[in-house]
């Protein structure tokens, strides 16, 4: 299931940082996986491990299917390039993320939305809520956009460090759903084509959105 090239991503288990790193699979030999250095998603920053480091891991594979696993740092070794070891898990300890399991958040992000074959005229729009498996878009009163549709959308995600991260999403259109309080149709699209790091740049901002939630309901 894991193979040679296959970027991967940890999380360090038991740290106070909610750093994510990014390496990639050099070699599967038996039940460990060789790495190269992970760098820290943010910073693009090397850290040092210790061995017996517990980290929690995923990758995405050619279907897009995210899968994680538990994973222990066992030590590091000098091949063409210097590498850490990593346990492999066995297969049935490696579990499937369902897209239900992605985190949605209610949001207000401005977007300019385009059909792939230009079939229509683009058209700015809003995001009304979004996870790391696709959004809900705010359709204007007059549009053309149909189930089936595939879209590009561009997206910026304020985070709270105060970065702007710029995101062009390739959406499918699942379906149109009536409006509620202002009348306008809805569009609930799926993300298509997501590199992992896209994928955890919206998973980062839908849980700081979530732990501003949290802090308001505290204030009330």
């Amino acid at each position: 299931m894991i193979i040679a090239g296959e970027p991967l991503f940890l999380e360090p288990m038991f740290s106070d940082k909610k750093d994510k790193y990014k390496c990639k699979v050099c070699e599967v030999k038996g039940d460990q996986l060789y790495i190269d250095y992970p760098s820290n998603t943010t910073t693009n920053r090397t850290e040092y491990f210790f061995d017996g480091t517990q980290f929690k891991a995923s990758f995405v594979d050619k279907e897009k299917n995210v899968y994680t696993f538990r994973t222990e740092l066992l030590g590091r070794k000098i091949e063409k390039i210097p590498v850490l070891i990593i346990t492999l898990p066995k297969e049935e300890e490696i579990h499937k993320i369902q897209r239900r399991e992605f985190v949605r958040v209610e949001t207000l992000l401005d977007t300019n939305v385009k059909h792939v074959g230009d079939a229509y005229p683009s058209f700015n729009s809003v995001v009304l809520d979004l996870s790391a498996g696709g959004m809900l878009l705010s359709l204007p009163v007059r549009h053309q956009v149909s189930k089936g549709d595939q879209l590009d959308c561009l997206v910026v995600l304020p985070m709270q460090s105060g970065k702007k991260i710029y995101l062009d999403l390739q959406c499918n259109v699942l379906r149109i759903l009536e409006g509620q309080t202002n009348g306008r149709q809805r569009a609930s699209l799926q993300f298509t084509q997501i590199l992992p790091k896209v994928r955890q740049h919206i998973v980062r901002f839908c849980f700081e959105q979530q732990l501003l939630m949290k802090k308001k309901e505290k204030q009330i």
